[in-house]
């Protein structure tokens, strides 16, 4: 994540008390730094899984050659639904903007985030990036079967007779691999290690012939996000639609019908007391400005099965502070770490 980090230095007069003046934002009208203090966006991750059932070229001559039966003959795509994980992430509020006039104050260092919001103050922000979560496609790891297909079975001038010289070829590694085990092969490697690497070729090389009749399986995990803002005066809800799913057609959106509902309730708890339109006008601009945040509880769930039931700290759902001016007099180097998700404080160390 990309953060500036503003250092400001300042003179101080011998006789002169160490201040931190904040006003709201005005734009070219305050001098100083500005910040914003965010809101709450809840994220929610779903795992989803795609079956992918593919036929192969020659699944018609499977039971014929190989005496398989149970060869894959049509194309199938199959979905399941996994975790479903929750978090918080902020989003600057563009109506708690505040700009920080350093008057001879030790909040020199402030780092901001690169949407905007506070992370700390005289002190390294907290380090809470996550990697990313990416989709995994077992078909980026299967070998291609045509790199074995030989120049006699290419010049075939059938598919039958394709299949027929591709099940020979099948064999022949068949008996190789066993006389490679029984130590009847003529030029076979006497170390187990050489051994190992010829039998391991010629797996994959059956494998990938043998898929040829039978069909493959893939496996693929696709990770979906989605976003809710709660809204402080409308939080609570019940069975709201969040998507759909469908067995065959995977996550779909929650207005289309095709898929079966997928809901959420979204409680505002309560834990803080929202601040009356008299308090928000006292509230005082020599400090530095932080939310103490609300708690909201999530649930989703489908008709038959709960997928997720969380609690979350949600800004909006709270109220916004001052940190006295005092804690960043002169001879107070006070270092304040912010949650990013929040905009409230999460350590608080004065020195």
């Amino acid at each position: 994540m990309k953060r500036a980090t503003f250092i400001l230095v300042s003179f101080l007069a011998l006789h002169c008390t160490a201040q931190t003046e904040v006003n709201s934002f005005s734009a070219g009208r305050n001098e100083g730094v500005t910040y914003a203090l965010p809101d709450t966006k809840i994220e929610i991750s779903v795992e989803t899984t795609c079956i992918v059932r593919t036929p192969g070229e020659f699944g018609r001559y499977a039971d014929r050659y190989l005496r398989i039966d149970n060869a894959i003959t049509e194309s199938e795509n199959s979905w399941t639904l996994g975790e479903i994980s929750v978090k918080g992430k902020g989003i600057p509020n563009p109506d708690k903007m505040f700009t920080i006039k350093l008057n001879n104050s030790t909040a020199s260092n402030i780092t901001i985030g690169d949407n905007g919001v506070i992370e700390s103050i005289n002190c390294e922000p907290i380090n809470d990036e996550e990697a990313e979560e990416k989709g995994i496609d077992t078909r980026g790891y299967r070998t291609d079967a045509s790199q074995y297909l030989t120049g006699e079975m290419l010049q075939a001038t059938s598919t039958a007779k394709m299949a027929e010289l591709a099940a020979k070829e099948i064999y022949a590694i068949r008996e190789s691999k066993i006389a490679m085990t029984r130590g009847t092969a003529e030029n076979a490697p006497t170390d187990g290690a050489g051994l190992q690497l010829i039998l391991e070729e010629l797996n994959k090389q059956e494998e990938a012939l043998t898929e040829l009749f039978t069909g493959r399986t893939d496996t693929i995990t696709h990770f979906f996000t989605l976003e809710l803002v709660p809204q402080p005066e409308a939080c609570d809800t019940t069975k709201a639609v969040l998507f759909r799913f469908s067995r065959k057609l995977g996550l779909l959106d929650k207005e289309d019908l095709a898929g079966e509902p997928v809901y959420y309730d979204l409680t505002d708890l309560r834990t803080v007391i929202p601040a009356t339109a008299e308090k928000k006008k006292q509230l005082k601009k020599e400090g530095i400005c932080y939310n103490v945040p609300g708690r909201a509880r999530i649930e989703i769930y489908t008709r038959g099965r709960k997928l997720a039931d969380e609690e979350i700290a949600v800004a909006q759902l709270g109220t916004t502070e001052i940190l006295s001016k005092d804690l960043f007099k002169k001879n107070n180097n006070t270092e304040v770490q912010f949650d990013k998700s929040t905009g409230g404080i999460v350590n608080i160390t004065r020195k």
